[in-house]
């Protein structure tokens, strides 16, 4: 039985379609394959830079908030000299900032809840006889390189104001003898140290 002409046109008609469409479709996807292999091989080629910050009150590593503590105040005290270190042994750069927590002066204490870590600084550095001066050395800390954040403390016997020297130098004892402490003043920080940004 012979086919009919028209039934084999149909039938490559058919063929041909298909061969198209899968041609068609074969090609997309080498296209497609070939796009996602070039993506894949470029972005697998990155450094990654390492992050080592450590933080150090007197050679002992911190992982919290520092505390500073003075024992004794008086007009003509010896000028006080603390701080922390911060030590950058990765392979970035870091910027610093502090944050005062939390402030205690004789039986008053100044918390983040009332102030905020600026107006704990000015406060410190203002509103007595003493002077106390929380800062960084620098806000940015390379690699392998070191910082600190220093707290200084003077009370010159002769601070130019008779009246406050007077004044706090008796809270200052008055505070010692009413609740035995061994703390006049407290000075609690927060040292945040951010990756900077590469170029």
């Amino acid at each position: 039985m012979k086919k009919e002409p028209k039934n084999i046109f149909k039938t490559l008609k058919k063929i041909r379609f298909f061969l198209i469409f899968a041609i068609v479709l074969l090609s997309i996807n080498a296209y497609a394959w070939f796009i996602y292999i070039t993506k894949v091989d470029t972005s697998i080629k990155a450094k990654v830079r390492s992050w080592n910050i450590m933080i150090q009150v007197h050679d002992e590593n911190v992982a919290s908030d520092i505390t500073f503590n003075v024992s004794e105040m008086y007009p003509g005290m010896p000028d006080y000299h603390d701080y922390a270190t911060v030590i950058n042994n990765g392979e970035s750069q870091g910027t610093l900032e502090f944050v005062i927590k939390r402030v205690q002066i004789f039986d008053s204490v100044y918390t983040l809840d009332d102030y905020t870590s600026e107006q704990l600084v000015e406060m410190l550095a203002d509103n007595y006889p003493f002077k106390i001066d929380v800062s960084l050395t620098n806000n940015v800390i390379d690699p392998g390189h070191t910082e600190q954040f220093v707290v200084d403390i003077k009370w010159p016997y002769e601070s130019g104001d008779d009246v406050a020297d007077t004044y706090w130098g008796n809270q200052a004892y008055s505070y010692m003898k009413a609740t035995n402490s061994d703390t006049c003043i407290s000075i609690v920080a927060e040292i945040r140290v951010n990756q900077a940004p590469t170029n």
